[in-house]
């Protein structure tokens, strides 16, 4: 065996009391980092336990690794572990068809293997006890400081309650409008027998008819929809068409207004059609009609340039004498959309103009 100094036996010391402070300054940043990451694992889960909605995390395999306390009183069975994206049919749910959710319609999945942002679904779930309930799952991608995919959340949001009230209101408004249409009846019923006599003008009935008709069809589609409000082209599409067919071309952005508006332009609009069909372009085969709507103004100051303008009909000759019709195409529709109304009768057809503010400067007016 060689002989080695003292030197040589002090230097082999010193490197290995060294290595030895090195292990131990790593062991010491290890339990830092392992203590860090039991901190923030402890934060996370006390602050998903603070949110009163069911929240379940998943790597980014999507196993699922957590879930808390509100997810087991939600669904009343534990937090089912799922392997990967592919069995989260293991979470027994249902679409409004009856039919059962598969893996991969799930947000969880729809996240992390399909690359969506957000995905978001309803269903019927099916709970440890074997009731069901509806709840709304809400899944978003976890991302790190470099944003790699490292996982997805979802929300679990319980809607019976929703659902239930949302049932309640489809039979509400299910009555409503048999109601409203029943009251139709009984008034066109009353003007009918109110017309029997032997002094009424002949077809002064069936306009009535018609214009009860046109009323009731634009009552029946604001009950079928949110009610306060209806699209100006739907309100159009179903007036106009209904009479004359695909002989008006419709055309304009999607504008919502108020119920009372959509309510005076489906009258507005059945008589432009009714004397269309009767005087003006469409009473011979080869006219047309074009309805068109605009924006116009600034952002402050918005504005609805409607117009109604008909070609290759007869030549147009103002009326003498102001009837019905014309006091709802002119100063009602006026009245109710504070717009300004203006007819010009050029020779190759008639043309009317509606001018009025946007449906939220006109409701700012009126409140």
């Amino acid at each position: 065996m060689p002989h080695r100094s003292n030197e040589d036996l002090r230097a082999e010391i010193v490197a290995l009391q060294e290595q030895l402070a090195t292990q131990a300054a790593a062991r010491e940043a290890d339990a830092v980092v392992a203590r860090n990451a039991a901190h923030r694992l402890y934060l996370l889960e006390t602050m998903m336990e603070t949110v009163p909605i069911g929240e379940v995390l998943a790597d980014a395999t999507g196993r699922i690794v957590h879930g808390n306390s509100h997810v087991e009183d939600m669904v009343r069975h534990p937090v089912l572990h799922s392997d990967d994206v592919d069995s989260y049919g293991e979470w027994v749910s249902f679409r409004a068809d009856g039919r059962r959710v598969e893996s991969h319609e799930y947000p969880l999945s729809r996240v992390i293997r399909d690359g969506e942002e957000r995905s978001e679904i309803d269903v019927h779930y099916q709970r440890g006890d074997g009731t069901r309930f509806w709840m709304r799952i809400i899944g978003e991608p976890v991302r790190n400081g470099d944003g790699d995919l490292i996982g997805a959340t979802v929300a679990l949001i319980d809607i019976d309650k929703e659902r239930e009230l949302q049932d309640r209101q489809k039979i509400l408004i299910a009555e409503l409008n048999h109601r409203v249409k029943n009251a139709f009846t009984v008034v066109k019923s009353i003007v009918g027998q109110s017309l029997r006599g032997e002094h009424v003008p002949v077809g002064l009935r069936a306009t009535l008819d018609d214009r009860l008709d046109a009323y009731s069809r634009a009552h029946a589609k604001l009950i079928g929809t949110a009610w306060d409000r209806a699209p100006l082209g739907t309100v159009a599409m179903d007036i106009v068409r209904r009479i004359a067919g695909d002989r008006v071309r419709i055309e304009g952005p999607e504008i919502e207004v108020p119920s009372r508006q959509a309510l005076a332009f489906s009258m507005a609009f059945y008589e432009l059609a009714t004397n269309a069909l009767k005087y003006g372009s469409l009473s011979v085969p080869e006219g047309v009609v074009n309805l068109a709507w605009r924006l116009d103004g600034s952002e402050d100051a918005r504005r609805i340039a409607i117009t109604w303008a008909e070609r290759g009909g007869p030549i147009p000759a103002e009326p003498s004498r102001k009837g019905f019709g014309s006091f709802i195409i002119g100063r009602a529709l006026a009245m109710e959309t504070r717009g300004e109304v203006e007819t010009s009768y050029p020779p190759d057809g008639f043309i009317w103009r509606l001018d009025m503010p946007t449906p939220a400067d006109t409701e700012e007016e009126t409140t």
